[in-house]
């Protein structure tokens, strides 16, 4: 009983079936069907499998359609960073030879560039004299975008006052932890009291380090009384230098 109401179900949904179309496939009639004796239960087992196999041939061609399409967008985002460093290859390429030529033209003595993109490392050059000094004391490829992380952050406090917390803290969770480290870094240089008073290997922290009680802890949803241990930037987690 049961293929017999798979059958009638089958034709209930073909309805008419002396001229119908199938999806890629050409238009069908009653001509391309076979005279082939055939009792109604093992048609209806037959229609149901088949309904089964399109149903799953169809699920299939649809993942990889979409697979097709993640492919093309991956390629696609590929490419457009590949463009991106190679104008920045080409513009290294153009300072460089502009610095050299006006080292020649107006006698300079030396020269240091940067460029710091939106993403990715940034790229930096000198000329040979001071070119040791660029990379092993400025360290532009690292203290470049913590400096920049810094201005941003005085900046929009100075901007936006103390309502801006939650948002300045969202803009801090964008960086990288490296980039974070460093920032921390720099600006602990200009605490009061100064943190050099307060011996990081002492584990004493200064007035000036959360406590994990402050108003403004509280208001970003931090957990209170929980505050980060004092210890060097780089070595903290990811939470306390954000926190701090």
């Amino acid at each position: 009983m049961r293929c017999y109401k798979h059958l009638g179900i089958l034709t209930s949904e073909l309805g008419d079936t002396s001229d119908f179309e199938v999806d890629g496939i050409q238009k069908l009639s009653e001509n391309d069907v076979s005279d082939e004796e055939i009792d109604a239960e093992e048609l209806a087992r037959r229609m149901w499998k088949d309904k089964i196999k399109l149903k799953r041939i169809q699920e299939r061609q649809q993942k990889l359609a979409l697979q097709q399409l993640e492919l093309e967008k991956s390629k696609t985002k590929k490419m457009s960073d590949q463009a991106l460093r190679k104008k920045i290859a080409r513009a290294q390429d153009g300072i460089l030879k502009y610095m050299l030529k006006l080292m020649e033209v107006c006698n300079a003595r030396g020269f240091v560039y940067g460029i710091i993109p939106d993403k990715g490392k940034p790229v930096s050059g000198a000329s040979d004299n001071i070119r040791a000094w660029w990379k092993e004391k400025v360290k532009f490829d690292k203290n470049g975008p913590a400096a920049i992380a810094k201005y941003e952050v005085e900046n929009s406090m100075l901007g936006n006052g103390k309502s801006s917390g939650t948002k300045n803290q969202h803009s801090l969770m964008d960086l990288q932890d490296a980039t974070l480290g460093s920032l921390l870094s720099a600006l602990m240089q200009h605490c009061s009291p100064q943190q050099r008073k307060y011996p990081l290997d002492k584990g004493v922290a200064p007035p000036w380090w959360p406590s994990g009680n402050e108003a403004w802890w509280i208001a970003l949803g931090l957990p209170k009384g929980e505050a980060p241990p004092y210890k060097k930037p780089h070595d903290l987690r990811r939470f306390g230098k954000l926190a701090s």
